[in-house]
């Protein structure tokens, strides 16, 4: 066989046992959520959450496919523990402290409690809760003043489930079936408008007090790979940051990087005056509101 054919057929056998084993190392990384906008949004829409948009851009560059399903949120994190599916997006440590966690955060969160425009309460501790019923999310982690009282099954707060319960709550307080809920402002800013809920004839009543407020990706605790994919999505979110993208990706939900600081900071709310806790709710002061 002529010198050349040989080099040419050596070349191309080559190339396909590179192409095959790097289509074995390619994996399909199923991820689990609630609907939790901008976080996470309808998965298959132009504006599927940011969360989405970033572990797409961040594991699709190494070659793998990334699916994500909403569920309800205790669900979603039953069935990422189990390894059903590998990963959990919006979470914090406290939701699930077995999960594999990347080194960086993805956002952060700050509840707040939003009552009637009404309502002369305001939150000033356990104590101001005495004959309140605060609408919450089943299995959400909200801050450490929350917390423990929901786990203790503190009479004030109502558990909701479902697919969308941030809508139910909602419209359980303006029916006056509730006193008022807890939820992120960014959130329900997001939650308002997808679902046509008017927010002007609401306020909020106070803070939740959060001393660790970081969310994340996480990973199944009993899938071997969720070491990789962390330290993936750790280096992946630093490039996408260097590169601009990950801000290109911000941009599109009116948002800024959370490791900034100043400008939109996810959540992080708190330097937000009184007047503005008195004051209804209005979504262009949420959404320009300084982080510290």
């Amino acid at each position: 066989m002529h010198l050349r054919v040989q080099q040419a057929l050596a070349a191309l056998i080559l190339s396909a046992t590179v192409f095959a084993s790097e289509h074995v190392r390619a994996d399909v990384i199923s991820f689990r959520s609630d609907f939790w906008c901008p976080y996470v949004c309808n998965p298959d829409s132009e504006t599927p959450g940011y969360m989405v948009e970033i572990a797409r851009a961040v594991f699709e560059k190494q070659g793998h496919k990334v699916q994500v399903k909403l569920s309800n949120w205790v669900r979603a994190i039953k069935d990422t523990r189990s390894n059903r599916v590998q990963g959990l997006m919006g979470c914090s440590v406290v939701d699930a402290p077995d999960f594999i966690y990347p080194k960086k955060s993805l956002g952060l969160m700050k509840n707040a409690y939003f009552v009637p425009k009404n309502s002369t309460w305001t939150y000033k501790g356990r104590p101001s809760l005495q004959g309140m019923k605060i609408g919450v999310i089943n299995g959400y982690t909200y801050g450490d003043s929350v917390d423990s009282l929901i786990r203790s099954r503190h009479r004030s707060f109502i558990p909701f489930s479902g697919d969308r319960p941030l809508e139910q709550v909602i419209r359980m307080m303006q029916a006056g079936r509730l006193d008022g809920f807890i939820e992120n402002p960014v959130v329900l800013q997001y939650t308002s408008v997808s679902a046509k809920i008017t927010m002007e004839n609401m306020k909020i009543g106070g803070w939740v007090e959060n001393h660790d407020p970081a969310l994340y990706i996480s990973f199944s605790p009993n899938n071997p790979k969720s070491q990789e994919y962390a330290e993936i999505l750790s280096r992946g979110v630093e490039e996408l940051r260097r590169s601009g993208e990950l801000q290109r990706i911000l941009q599109k939900y009116n948002l800024k990087d959370w490791e900034q600081s100043s400008g939109i900071s996810l959540g992080a709310l708190d330097n937000l005056g009184s007047s503005f806790l008195k004051s209804p709710l209005n979504p262009l002061n949420m959404l320009n509101a300084r982080s510290l």
